[in-house]
């Protein structure tokens, strides 16, 4: 019996976008020129007079008098200064977030906001032109804002997201990748969701050099079964064209990080042990799919994949004594054996099999490390797994490699 190829869900990647983090609004008028902007005597009264309406609350007055002050002729820089100052109040006493962006970047591009105050503006212009989806002002404020504080890792975070809705998503996963090494290097935590974002940008981009680090990263910060699961189907689909035996492996891993999940897993990994001649094993996977109430023992799949485990399984075993004398001088007969033991739960019987074939020409040497590291690891020996893990190079088993040692921290 054949399966149709399990394709990636979009769920692994349908995680919501990380919330963009600009501080809110301030409050107060900006800061501002150290030595204090003076206006010239034509300016003098009527801004006077803008600044009493002010005071009383009269925005609205205040905004119609400052459109009359701006058709004023020959303003200094010091009264189109005051001038922006006090629309940007007016803007905040309207709740007129155009009028408000439109203040803040005047004030900034006059070159008078103290330095300590320029992250504050450039947040909040990222902010207010974000929200009104302008991600091209958005970006180049949390850009310089970035510039000015390349270890704030919230801004990069939100400069990610920028990226991410202009459709430049290497760009959006690298600036990422630069958020969790600030917070790393800092001692600080990192966000499970920032990890999680990284492998969606890394996929949805499909950057393969970025895609398996960022599926490895995740797993290593997070090692829960739903983080685990989601890393192995990726890794899985990033090979179109896998053998039975290696699906094999994969699904092994999926078991040994209780990352098997829904029916499909169950009865993929069933019908797979059984092709390839492991009752046992698929045994063993059906009744723990039973025991999760992932498997329904009714249902027609499930009922024939038992009886067939079912039916061949006291045979099997009863041959594995007298194979495992022969395997110890034939390594094809050692992986086969090992591979049934294993299936059983005899893990450190199987690992001595699987030590026969490593070194043999005649056996895939990275089918002997991946499985040797795997049942060395399921026996409890971290060391020995490892070393066999480390020697696994190249193709789909070199990165499952990589999860099994993640596994154990190896």
């Amino acid at each position: 019996m054949k399966l149709v190829k399990q394709s990636l869900v979009a769920m692994l990647l349908a995680s919501a976008a990380l919330a963009f983090a600009a501080p809110a609004i301030a409050k107060e008028a900006p800061a501002a020129a150290p030595a204090g902007p003076k206006p010239s005597k034509l300016f003098l009264k009527p801004l006077f007079e803008i600044q009493k309406l002010q005071q009383a609350g009269d925005n609205a007055g205040a905004l119609a008098k400052l459109k009359e002050v701006e058709a004023l002729p020959d303003p200094t820089p010091d009264d189109t200064f005051i001038i922006t100052q006090m629309k940007y109040n007016a803007a905040i006493g309207l709740k007129d977030n155009v009028m408000l962006e439109e203040a803040l970047i005047k004030l900034l591009a006059s070159g008078r906001i103290p330095p300590a105050d320029q992250p504050k503006f450039l947040s909040n212009i990222a902010a207010l032109s974000s929200n009104r989806k302008d991600y091209v002002t958005a970006t180049g404020a949390l850009e310089k804002l970035s510039a000015m504080a390349p270890n704030d890792s919230n801004t990069l975070v939100s400069l990610s997201e920028l990226y991410f809705v202009q459709k430049q998503n290497a760009k959006a996963a690298e600036t990422l990748g630069k958020a969790i090494a600030v917070n790393k290097a800092a001692g600080q935590a990192v966000p499970e969701g920032w990890y999680r974002r990284q492998l969606a940008l890394a996929y949805e981009s499909k950057m393969t050099n970025a895609l398996m680090p960022a599926a490895l990263a995740l797993v290593q910060a997070f090692p829960n079964p739903v983080n685990w699961r989601d890393a192995v189907i990726i890794t899985r689909e990033s090979y179109p064209s896998l053998t039975d035996q290696e699906n094999l492996d994969f699904m092994r891993l999926q078991e040994a990080t209780n990352s098997l999940n829904g029916e499909r897993d169950y009865i993929e990994y069933a019908n797979t042990a059984i092709d390839r001649g492991l009752p046992g094993e698929a045994k063993k996977i059906l009744d723990i799919g039973l025991a999760n109430n992932m498997l329904s023992p009714t249902k027609p799949i499930v009922a024939e994949l038992t009886k067939t485990a079912a039916a061949k399984v006291t045979t099997d075993k009863a041959s594995l004594p007298a194979l495992e004398k022969e395997s110890k001088t034939n390594a094809k007969l050692a992986l086969g054996t090992a591979d049934a033991l294993y299936g059983y739960g005899e893990y450190a019987r199987a690992a001595a099999l699987y030590q026969v074939t490593v070194g043999d020409p005649k056996v895939d040497q990275n089918i002997a490390n991946l499985r040797l590291g795997a049942a060395l690891a399921k026996a409890g020996d971290k060391a020995g797994a490892a070393k066999a893990l480390k020697a696994v190079k190249g193709g789909p088993r070199e990165m499952i490699a990589q999860y099994w040692l993640a596994m154990i921290g190896g």
